[in-house]
């Protein structure tokens, strides 16, 4: 990569593999624009970084390079132009997508056909986008684009389908559907959401070696400045839809003091025998299909805690969660919540926040409708009641009334993610098991959900379990962290013990990729 370069005003470029002049997107119904005049160029062989918080128009402004806006949006003004094709234009659009142009978007699962074997998926993107015709040499492609994005390329794994994927493998097994075709311009929207800090630091060698010939490009839309600093050549930033700085970024983390915590106390040893509230994981083996993902799994959260789960993309992290909410039906073994008084069992007690905040919400349903069936149907609330609550549970999480009627392809990712621990609140939940629900946000916005949360279990007891790459948030929330590699925990300790002297060559491994120290030298 080149050096870093300023980019606080649209510039003409010689030869731009990629446009974007004086574009502004909003509403159809009219209002407030979500993209307002906005310009980018991007060359051959460079990488351009866009940064802002979660629904400041960054996706937006990605989606445009494909010729896109999201339901209910309109172009206003200003022009996009790819390889010299405007991508709104039908015909220009058929000659670009998938060959001169490719996107992977922030939930990559979405994009994946649950009925198709992922190497029959990738095989039909191959015919469909490049000149690779016979089985012979389709095969082999399927197999170089595995391997580049460092999957396994061998028949087991081809067979997979997408449930049997992890995040971090689902958004892997995206990105090389996305390289199916070569294309010159790459458009990422959170390429490393996720994946584990050892994969988001290989997606630097990946991007190199992709824009290694000079000719092709890549836009890169992350809430992650630190890492976006380290891949792109520029970095613009967005702020309500307007660019307002640009140029190099650089966010070192910082060392910060571990919050003051309050509400339940976690476990003192990493499995309490004695613990009688509390989620207990016993002897659980889980598969999909016949591959085994989870071995043997024993552990128990302890009420009021909050414990991290921890580990490389594909190590069984959320299988187990699913197993844990009762979405996954073990082989053998059971997870189940226990509480004195209270009778046994799951119900609504353990709720799951997914990773995939699209397939977690019906898109023709309002969320105003996703968010009152819970309320009435468990929390038996009057319609008027559930109205209310509906209204202050947007307010926790940071969203207005208004976005009761909308649906969720007019959120952004930010927003989707939101509306989704919503929902799951609406519930009642003793025990939050949450999949990845920060990886998409930035890093304010990802801060307030986890003050949410933390403010939760103080004040009503909430039992959190977080999966989680951000080895960051687990030194300033979690009590405890558990470490999973290929379905087996491997670490498992109080977080001032694991983050300081870890015990496992894969935990040293992870947190010798973490930006900068996690814990105060104090601590």
């Amino acid at each position: 990569m080149s050096g870093n370069r300023a980019a606080t005003e649209c510039r003409a470029t010689e030869g731009p593999l990629a446009e974007v002049n004086g574009l502004t997107v909003g509403p159809v119904s009219g209002g407030p624009p979500v993209l307002h005049d906005a310009c980018l160029s991007v060359p051959p062989g460079q990488v351009l970084g866009v940064v802002g918080r979660s629904g400041s128009g960054k996706s937006s402004l990605a989606y445009s390079l494909l010729g896109h806006v999201r339901p209910a949006l309109e172009v206003r003004s200003g022009t996009v132009r790819v390889a010299g094709l405007d991508p709104f234009d039908r015909a220009d659009s058929g000659r670009l997508r998938g060959r001169v142009v490719s996107f992977l978007g922030q939930d990559p699962a979405s994009s994946l056909n649950p009925a198709l074997r992922i190497g029959t998926q990738i095989a039909e993107a191959v015919r469909l986008r490049s000149t690779v015709k016979g089985a012979h040499d389709v095969r082999a492609r399927v197999e170089e684009l595995l391997l580049s994005v460092r999957l396994p390329a061998d028949r087991a794994f081809r067979r997979r389908v997408p449930r049997q994927l992890s995040g971090g493998q689902a958004q892997r097994v995206g990105l090389a559907l996305a390289l199916a075709g070569a294309p010159r311009l790459l458009v990422l929207d959170e390429p490393t959401s996720g994946l584990d800090p050892v994969l988001a630091d290989a997606m630097r060698g990946l991007l190199a070696d992709v824009l290694s010939d000079g000719g092709r490009a890549a836009l890169l839309v992350s809430h992650d400045p630190a890492w976006l600093a380290s891949v792109a050549d520029e970095v613009i930033r967005l702020e309500r839809g307007l660019t307002v700085a640009g140029g190099p970024v650089k966010s070192p983390v910082p060392v910060l003091p571990r919050p003051v915590r309050g509400g339940g106390s976690g476990p003192q040893q990493p499995q309490e025998a004695t613990t009688v509230n509390g989620l207990h994981v016993r002897g659980l083996r889980a598969v999909h299909g016949r591959a085994a993902v989870l071995h043997d799994i024993t552990l128990t959260v302890s009420a009021g805690s909050w414990t991290a789960v921890v580990g490389p993309s594909g190590s069984g992290k959320t299988t187990l969660a699913r197993c844990m909410a009762g979405l996954h039906q073990p082989e053998r073994g059971n997870a189940e919540w226990r509480e004195a008084g209270a009778e046994r069992g799951r119900g609504a007690a353990v709720q799951l926040v997914a990773q995939d905040s699209r397939g977690a919400l019906n898109p023709r349903e309002s969320v105003r409708a996703a968010l009152l069936r819970p309320l009435r149907s468990i929390g038996r609330r009057s319609a008027g009641d559930a109205y209310e609550e509906a209204v202050r549970l947007l307010g926790l999480v940071g969203l207005d009334e208004g976005v009761l009627a909308r649906r969720p392809g007019e959120l952004s990712g930010g927003q989707r993610q939101r509306v989704a621990l919503a929902r799951t609140l609406a519930a009642g939940p003793r025990v939050l098991v949450c999949d990845e629900i920060t990886s998409a946000l930035d890093q304010e916005t990802a801060g307030g959900i986890l003050d949410l949360l933390e403010s939760l279990r103080s004040t009503r007891g909430l039992t959190v379990v977080m999966v989680t790459h951000d080895l960051t948030s687990v030194a300033r929330r979690a009590e405890r962290v558990v470490v999973l590699d290929s379905g087996r925990v491997i670490e498992d300790g109080p977080v001032d013990r694991v983050l300081v002297a870890p015990e496992h060559a894969l935990t040293k491994e992870l947190l010798a990729k973490a930006d900068g120290p996690l814990l105060p030298v104090s601590e």
